[in-house]
């Protein structure tokens, strides 16, 4: 399982109060996870270091990507790749990289070059993509679809295209924003199925603190009523990779 998949299931599981007398001071949660896109290196250094939590190397071939990666790959980091297309060598190079996961389209990208069970996948696509196309994709286990747009001030219709998109193909989404996107912005995306904001290309890190104190103002999800009870809000139907990590943290905790 991928890092992005791990943190994707564990954005959603907001902590619980602390066991004792004394208060325990805890950080407040960000709604969603953040990410950057970078250029180099050095760009996606100085945004783990400002606090992201993944970065996506854009690149115009996957060994070019993977001389960026390597340097920075470590065990629990979460660093992708933004490729225009990827097959079975490009694939394999990123893999012995490092890379975390991929993002690349459907029709760039070679089906043999796919095994999430190895590397993370997440699908690019644009404004138009077909129902029947996204409900093909929910059995692959991809850890996500990237919107290949930035995304400003919604209406209600594109609010619910979203719910649509991250609904239908079962999976979260990872959206660019702005980065003076407002908390009303990244609550309406929380709601609709996004799971990660990504800053794009030229974000400072300056910007990107200011978009986690952002995220951290977002008041977590309210609860939907409805004639006798009251049913949560999920934004998206969760991978089933989901319930394995949570298997995979219980082992862990079983283990220390």
């Amino acid at each position: 399982m991928s890092q992005l998949q791990k943190k994707i299931s564990r954005i959603g599981r907001r902590e619980g109060s602390g066991i004792g007398f004394a208060p325990a001071a805890r950080e407040e949660p960000r709604a969603m996870l953040l990410g950057v896109i970078v250029p180099d290196g050095a760009g996606a250094k100085a945004m783990l270091e400002a606090g992201a939590d993944l970065v996506i190397v854009a690149s115009a071939g996957a060994a070019a990507a993977a001389d960026v990666i390597g340097p920075l790959a470590t065990e629990k980091a979460c660093v992708g790749a933004r490729l225009p297309s990827l097959d079975d060598a490009g694939a394999e190079t990123l893999r012995k990289a490092g890379c975390d996961f991929v993002v690349s389209s459907l029709d760039s990208t070679a089906s043999t070059a796919v095994n999430t069970e190895r590397m993370g996948h997440v699908v690019a696509i644009t404004d138009g993509v077909e129902d029947t196309t996204l409900r093909a994709l929910a059995p692959l286990s991809l850890d996500g679809l990237f919107l290949d747009r930035e995304v400003g001030n919604l209406s209600l219709a594109d609010q619910l295209d979203l719910v649509r998109l991250s609904t239908f193909a079962a999976t979260s989404m990872l959206v660019t924003v702005a980065t003076t996107a407002s908390v009303g912005v990244l609550r309406v995306l929380r709601d609709s199925g996004v799971a990660v904001a990504v800053a794009p290309l030229g974000t400072t890190p300056a910007q990107v603190a200011v978009l986690i104190q952002t995220l951290k103002a977002v008041p977590p999800p309210k609860k939907a009523r409805r004639e006798g009870g009251e049913m949560a809000i999920v934004p998206a139907v969760a991978s089933a990779s989901a319930g394995a990590e949570e298997e995979e943290e219980e082992e862990e905790d079983r283990d220390h």
